[in-house]
């Protein structure tokens, strides 16, 4: 495999610096770290460029927080100077490491996301003429679980510069929890990396046991097989390479292996074998629970329609993907949120967003 070198130049080039702070400051120039960063902008991008060149970067404290939709996690977030530097590796790396990911691989990549992979899962299901069977898989705590030896080990197959595969061993090793584990939810770098690691398992599955039918959206895999035997037999050889080659194990609680013909949960919708497609009852229930608290604050002024509006964005990203008229006009007109729904049916024209 060809090992890229001479990279360093490269992310801290000066403009590949500044393209780093555009991309890492978007949407967020209102905030004081991002204004404070700008204030001397061009001083403190060449701090950046003269520190990674000396070897002697050193990376900011994490502010932690925790979030929990759909389910409570710590994450992490970086310091600013730090974002902007994770972007200007992000820049250089990135066109490296994805050229050896498989097509059906659809996390955190450009062009590709949720609902690429969703139709791909579809196409699946059609090609086999709804016969068959689909094992999901995930992985057990993936981020807190990722090997830094093997995670640097699968680095330095792609990547020849030994000065910036010390700078990312270092960044590697401040997002840990424990020593040589994890990584830090949150980071554009994590989710970068996140990809590379389970990269052997794809190929494995492509190459090693030539399935024809699988996907991956970060640690949540997907094949498409003949019949249940074929599945549990995958599964096993599945658990044994995770375990023998990656140092990961799978969570059994979500493992699924059912008849194409049975109501299958992918990525946030539900596909039932006649083509129709909806959304996830928890996606549905979450969303249900929100609303009157925003209609609420909406109402007494405390939070504007802009604000509101991107809150319940996401919704409309799902249900312009799935059959969910009627299921929004019922959310929406809901005697509790008269005051939200009333905007969003004559004045704001986000009904497209379902109609369509």
């Amino acid at each position: 495999m060809h090992r890229a070198k001479n990279l360093l130049p490269e992310v801290v080039d000066f403009a590949n610096l500044y393209q780093a702070f555009q991309a890492a400051g978007s949407g967020k120039r209102d905030r004081r770290e991002v204004q404070i960063f700008e204030h001397d902008l061009e001083t403190k991008l060449w701090e950046i460029h003269r520190e990674v060149s000396a070897g002697s970067y050193r990376w900011g404290e994490f502010r932690r927080f925790l979030i929990s939709d759909p389910k409570r996690r710590q994450t992490k977030a970086a310091p600013f100077r730090d974002r902007v530097l994770h972007h200007a590796l992000f820049n250089v790396i990135n066109p490296i490491l994805r050229r050896g990911f498989i097509a059906d691989t659809y996390a955190c990549i450009g062009g590709r996301g949720t609902h690429r992979a969703v139709n791909r899962f579809h196409s699946f299901v059609h090609a086999r003429n709804g016969s068959g069977y689909a094992l999901h898989g995930d992985i057990h705590s993936y981020f807190a679980s990722v090997d830094h030896e093997i995670l640097m080990a699968l680095l330095r197959r792609r990547i020849g510069d030994g000065a910036l595969l010390r700078l990312l061993g270092s960044l590697v090793a401040h997002g840990a929890e424990a020593p040589g584990k994890g990584m830090p939810i949150g980071n554009l770098t994590s989710q970068l990396f996140a990809n590379l690691y389970l990269d052997p398992l794809d190929h494995f599955v492509k190459e090693g046991l030539r399935i024809r039918y699988y996907l991956r959206y970060m640690d949540d895999f997907i094949l498409v097989v003949g019949d249940r035997l074929e599945g549990r037999f995958a599964l096993r050889r599945i658990a044994g390479f995770l375990d023998a080659a990656l140092a990961l194990g799978l969570n059994r609680r979500r493992v699924v292996l059912a008849p194409l013909s049975a109501p299958q949960d992918v990525l946030g919708y539900v596909h039932f074998a006649d083509g129709h497609r909806r959304v996830r009852r928890r996606s549905v229930r979450r969303l249900w629970r929100r609303l009157p608290r925003l209609d609420a604050r909406l109402a007494s002024g405390e939070l504007t329609w802009e604000f509101v509006r991107a809150s319940i964005g996401s919704w409309f990203g799902l249900a312009r993907h799935a059959d969910a008229y009627r299921l929004s006009t019922a959310i929406f007109t809901q005697r509790d949120v008269r005051n939200l729904g009333k905007r969003l049916l004559v004045a704001d024209g986000a009904t497209v967003a379902w109609r369509t």
